[in-house]
């Protein structure tokens, strides 16, 4: 439960840290170390119910990652998708892809 509540301040720190004005100065490694506060540094969570990332195919992470960012699907812990740009989540779905699930 924990782990769920620093998800959730995780998504709450994006938010504050990619507003419009600091979002060019942001970079895709912090993005990324939001990314791991859930999910795993390598993409394989310790937590129940976090979906794991590694191994998926890297054009799937990126349709999914659109979706959340569109609002096409919906999770209250992946609002934080709603900044990332199109690059950004490329080079997400590519790092958790190389990921070898545990």
């Amino acid at each position: 439960m924990l782990l769920r509540s620093g998800c959730k301040a995780a998504a709450v720190i994006f938010l504050i840290v990619s507003s419009p004005e600091s979002a060019t100065a942001q970079d895709v490694s912090d993005k990324l170390e939001l990314c791991m506060s859930c999910h795993g540094e390598t993409g394989t969570p310790q937590v129940q119910g976090v979906p794991t990332l590694a191994g998926k195919t890297e054009s799937d992470l990126a349709a999914q990652l659109r979706l959340f960012r569109d609002g096409q699907r919906q999770n209250p812990q992946m609002v934080m998708a709603k900044r990332l740009t199109d690059e950004e989540i490329e080079q997400l779905a590519a790092f958790f892809a190389k990921q070898t699930p545990k």
